[in-house]
């Protein structure tokens, strides 16, 4: 049985048993990839990076989603930049009355996603109450006159076709697009394995917005385990929510959560020291080395 492996970051690397290889191409943007793997079952790898699998992509789909559209006392307009797998845009349609816009640069990714990993998306794609733009999202979310409630970035590490995501000036266009009362989220890296551009994504967004919070969970499929996203708002702090609220909210949904609670909305944003310590610096100065051991010596 082969295995697959993400490129080493600081030293860790994970791999994967493979039983076969169900797509393998090259797109416009970057290499795709479909793998039916032991642990994960089928896993989408782009550009070599593991992106979700269907074993465990409800804890990143809810933990982007859930909080900053909880966060937000009244969400109806929803943007997501990238998530081309269709995990989130399930996620934002299971709140009544919301519209969504997801805009995805690359289509071939939507294409599979749909073909070989249907049950991440369910029914998105064809809900009268999304909107899906094959189209490159830092120049949407700069050209567009649309407000939009909460904007979720569900996209690839600060690299190739992702790279703007992650700038000064798309925050600035982020905050114009949802005025004083919205709130953006966008997934932050492993702080064990990505802790600089964890700091410089919260670094950038404080140069924006006067709100900036990072929260956590634990994703097995991504480098490190420990996964953070960052929020950001001119008014709305996500970690100060009344729980019993979230609740009801959940509960009129109508549709179960794996992994988040309203507890553990809360629970997200208690950061360890070492990620405090980081986030509070000036500067985006960070760690050469992993903050705790993982080898054992």
């Amino acid at each position: 049985m082969q295995a697959f492996a993400e490129p080493f970051r600081r030293g860790w690397q994970q791999n994967v048993q493979v039983k076969s290889v169900l797509y393998d191409g090259q797109s416009d943007f970057q290499h795709v990839q479909v793998l039916d793997t032991v642990p994960f079952g089928r896993m989408l790898v782009l550009d070599d990076a593991c992106q979700t699998s269907v074993v465990d992509e409800y804890i990143y789909h809810e933990m982007l989603v859930h909080v900053p559209m909880m966060a937000h006392p009244d969400p109806r307009r929803a943007l997501i930049i990238g998530g081309g797998d269709g995990g989130a845009l399930r996620r934002v349609l299971e709140y009544p009355g919301v519209k969504a816009t997801m805009v995805e640069i690359d289509g071939d990714v939507v294409r599979v996603s749909r073909e070989l990993t249907p049950s991440i998306a369910g029914d998105a794609f064809e809900n009268p109450n999304g909107e899906l733009l094959i189209d490159d999202g830092v120049k949407y979310l700069r050209e567009t006159k649309e407000h939009f409630d909460v904007i979720m970035v569900d996209s690839t590490d600060p690299v190739g076709p992702a790279v703007e995501l992650f700038g000064e000036a798309f925050y600035r266009d982020a905050a114009r697009a949802i005025g004083d009362n919205g709130i953006i989220v966008t997934q932050s890296g492993s702080p064990l394995v990505m802790m600089d551009e964890l700091v410089e994504a919260a670094n950038l967004m404080k140069r924006v917005f006067p709100i900036v919070h990072t929260y956590i969970c634990s994703i097995p499929l991504y480098p490190g385990v420990l996964w953070s996203f960052t929020a950001a708002s001119n008014t709305i702090d996500p970690s100060n929510v009344d729980v019993n609220e979230i609740a009801a909210r959940l509960q009129r949904n109508g549709h179960p959560t794996g992994w988040y609670t309203p507890a553990i909305h809360k629970a997200a944003f208690a950061l360890p020291n070492f990620m405090g310590n980081a986030l509070q610096e000036k500067d985006s100065n960070a760690p050469a080395s992993l903050p705790i051991p993982i080898s054992g010596e």
